[in-house]
């Protein structure tokens, strides 16, 4: 029986909190690659399966951001990201400063966070966007593999980033805290 077929019968509460998720799956009650989000306690689930465009995107930019970034600082694909007691993420791309605890870290501590879109795209930013917002992260990228374009958010305030900027496979971008660690679409290897 899956997590949302136990949901639906009342044999797991519709609501839970980020310690009942890591709780659940210690207990094998969850699997650990299910493939599941906690937005402020609702259980959202995500897609099994990423399209090959997604998976390529994604891999092309672990590799640039991996090669490119200093060794103070780690680049992890899809990790789970507690933003509140409620809330509980799996971003495609997070750079965090080095040694850092997974568990112990929230939105002002992400020096970089990527979601890449298909399908995911209004998701990610109509519930993502503010979400990341309202917690702190400063740099937030939605990468569209179809349309090969990044829309890089920055400078929040009261849960919106004022500072919204789509760019074009052939734009040169940059991690706000990395400006010298550039990343164009087009030229990805």
């Amino acid at each position: 029986m899956t997590l949302f077929q136990n949901v639906r019968r009342g044999l797991l509460p519709a609501r839970l909190t980020v310690d009942e998720v890591y709780d659940l799956t210690a207990a094998g009650v969850l699997r650990e690659n299910e493939h599941l989000e906690l937005i402020e306690g609702e259980v959202v689930p995500m897609a099994a399966a990423k399209a090959s465009w997604h998976s390529i995107m994604e891999g092309k930019l672990n590799w640039a951001l991996a090669r490119g970034l200093p060794d103070a600082v780690r680049v992890y694909p899809a990790p789970s990201l507690t933003l509140a007691p409620d809330t509980l993420v799996e971003p495609d791309l997070l750079v965090v400063p080095k040694g850092t605890r997974m568990r112990e870290i929230g939105g002002p501590d992400v020096l970089l966070l990527i979601e890449v879109a298909d399908s995911s795209l209004p998701y990610d930013l109509r519930v993502k966007a503010p979400l990341y917002a309202r917690h702190g992260v400063r740099d937030y990228w939605v990468v569209d593999a179809v349309r090969q374009t990044i829309r890089i958010h920055r400078a929040a305030e009261n849960g919106v980033y004022t500072d919204v900027e789509e760019y074009e496979a052939h734009d040169t971008v940059a991690p706000l805290l990395f400006p010298d660690v550039t990343i164009r679409l087009d030229t990805l290897d």
